[in-house]
């Protein structure tokens, strides 16, 4: 091949080469694929211990905070994905709170989270009337009873939790205290409200028979609906190292409950000991007899 030859053939890919070059510059960016993957939505659970607030900090008015009058509110934008995870569980959100009720163990969330970002988007302020639930559309305006003691306030859920087996919602520390249930997980009967319509009235106090020193006893650590939640407490009691754990299933107001026992104890000594491991592990117990 002659040098002129040679030098055609350089020009020739040269040209090609700026073609090439100039076609990727006015293609753009690539475009999207018509087929999206859609990434599950992850609720990140942060570890550590929650407590109250400072005595200073807590308001002198909080057992007179007003409750939250419900009202049509749309749905929060980021607290309503169709799924999420959460420490390796899946949840589905309901598409509606009319008609909901469920009866179960009821814990708190304080200090830990003030001023944090909650899963509808909102600042977590532990001195209002708020709560958390797996399930339930954001907002959920809610009638929360412990049943224990009869008392009963309006909450407004906007969060998600609690990521625990045996509970079925978080409540903040000004409903918590309200409810008289500070000392520890107690349980509660929810009931969602529908704005516009009429409150319920409350559940009525559960009345449980009073210990008989001179029969074994038992601490009760909670009562369900579902019995799924009573085998699942069993099961995390008896991680505990507690073996003598029972269920005992009943009816409460018409309704199947399933009662979580921990005994018998023939000493008072051995109950009280028990008693206290337990809230160790933050489940809280009441004695009752057989």
């Amino acid at each position: 091949m002659t040098r002129s030859a040679r030098q055609r053939s350089r020009d020739l890919v040269v040209a090609l080469l700026l073609i090439t070059l100039l076609a990727a510059c006015s293609a753009g960016p690539p475009t999207r694929s018509s087929t999206t993957h859609r990434t599950p939505v992850r609720v990140v659970v942060t570890p550590g211990a929650d407590g109250p607030p400072k005595a200073s900090e807590i308001p002198s008015d909080l057992m007179n905070i007003p409750e939250p009058v419900p009202k049509a509110e749309p749905k929060s934008r980021y607290g309503n994905p169709p799924t999420y995870e959460a420490l390796g569980e899946t949840y589905k959100t309901l598409d509606s709170a009319r008609g909901f009720r469920e009866t179960g163990l009821a814990s708190w969330y304080g200090r830990k989270f003030q001023g944090r970002k909650t899963s509808s988007g909102e600042p977590f302020d532990m001195f209002k009337l708020t709560a958390a639930h797996k399930t339930l559309p954001l907002p959920t305006y809610a009638r929360v009873t412990n049943i224990t003691n009869g008392q009963s306030i309006v909450v407004r859920i906007n969060d998600r939790g609690p990521f625990h087996s045996s509970r079925i919602i978080d409540l903040s520390y000004a409903a918590a205290a309200k409810l008289g249930l500070l000392g520890g997980p107690a349980m509660v009967e929810l009931e969602a409200l529908t704005p516009g319509e009429e409150l319920p009235p409350p559940p009525p106090k559960l009345e449980l028979p009073a210990p008989v020193p001179s029969q074994p006893n038992y601490l009760q650590v909670a009562a369900y609906s579902d019995p799924i939640n009573a085998v699942s407490l069993k099961s995390e009691i008896n991680k505990l190292g507690i073996s003598a754990v029972e269920i005992r299933s009943g009816t409460f107001n018409g309704d199947p409950i399933h009662r979580v026992l921990v005994g018998p104890f023939s000493e008072q000594n051995s109950l009280i000991a028990t008693r206290n491991r337990l809230l160790s592990a933050g489940l809280a117990a009441e004695a009752v007899s057989r």
